[in-house]
C-alpha cells in the first residue's frame, strides 16, 4: 500500500493566546493617550498653571504681552513693534523704540509673601548719539476689586528704574525682590491682590531696539528687609 502523508488543520488558539494581541492593543492605546494627555499638558502648561493658581514658574512670554495696565485680558497688539527672535538656545521677542509692556493676565499674590522678578534684556542698537536707552521695569499692584493702586505709584519700577543699556554690554540680567517689607518701589501695599509685570523699554528714544526674554515672576521663601537687585 503506498505511503501517503496527511495534513491536519492548525489547532486554534489557546484562550491566553488570544487574550494577548488584544492586551498588546490595550496597553497601546494607553501609552498613546498618555504620551497625547502629556503633550497637551506640557503645551498649555503656563495657561493650566494660571488657572490652576499653580504658577510658581510663571514665565511670561510673547503671547502674554499687552498693551494695557488695567484688568482687561488682552491679546497681544505689537505687530508694529514685535518680531520673534531667537537668541541661541531661547527666544525672546525683539521691540524696537520706545515701548510699555505689560503681562496679558492679572497673576494673584499674597501680600504677605516675598516675590522676585528677572529678565533678560539685549539691545541691539545703542539709540539716539550711541548713548544706550533706559529701561523701567517692575509691577502694577492691584486690589481686591480688580483697581490698581496709585499709592505710593502706579508702576513700582523696582527691578530697573533708568538703568542705561549698551550693545557693548550684551545680555544682562536683571532682578528684584518685592516684599511686604520692602523699601520705596520694592514694597508691596497691604492690600495688594494682584500684579502686572510691566517693562518700559527703549524710552524716549524711537531709534533703540532690544530683545527682550526669559521674565520670570516667582515667591521667595524669605528675604532680608529692602533686598533689592
Amino acid at each position: 500500500m503506498p505511503y501517503t502523508t496527511q495534513s491536519f488543520p492548525p489547532a486554534p488558539p489557546s484562550s491566553a493566546e488570544a487574550l494577548l494581541p488584544q492586551r498588546a492593543f490595550r496597553w497601546i492605546a494607553a501609552l498613546l493617550g498618555l504620551w497625547l494627555a502629556v503633550g497637551a499638558c506640557y503645551l498649555y502648561r503656563q495657561e493650566l498653571a494660571m488657572k490652576l493658581g499653580l504658577w510658581d514658574a510663571f514665565a511670561i512670554n510673547a503671547v502674554n504681552y499687552s498693551r494695557f495696565s488695567d484688568a482687561r485680558d488682552s491679546e497681544p497688539v505689537f505687530q508694529d513693534q514685535l518680531l520673534l527672535v531667537r537668541q541661541g538656545y531661547r527666544s525672546g521677542a525683539l521691540f524696537v523704540g520706545p515701548i510699555t509692556i505689560y503681562s496679558r493676565q492679572l497673576l494673584p499674590i499674597d501680600s504677605q509673601m516675598s516675590y522676585q522678578m528677572s529678565f533678560d534684556l539685549m539691545t541691539v542698537t545703542d539709540g539716539t548719539n550711541d548713548q544706550g536707552s533706559e529701561t523701567y521695569a517692575g509691577v502694577v499692584f492691584y486690589d481686591e476689586g480688580q483697581n490698581i493702586i496709585v499709592q505710593p505709584e502706579s508702576h513700582m519700577y523696582g527691578v530697573a528704574w533708568k538703568d542705561r543699556v549698551l550693545r557693548a554690554t550684551g545680555r544682562l540680567t536683571l532682578r528684584g525682590v518685592f516684599s511686604p517689607t520692602g523699601l520705596a518701589l520694592n514694597r508691596i501695599p497691604a492690600n495688594a491682590r494682584y500684579i502686572k509685570i510691566a517693562i518700559d523699554l527703549n524710552y524716549a528714544d524711537p531709534r533703540a531696539a532690544a530683545i527682550l526674554s526669559n521674565i520670570t515672576f516667582v515667591p521667595l521663601p524669605s528675604v532680608a528687609p529692602g533686598e533689592n537687585k
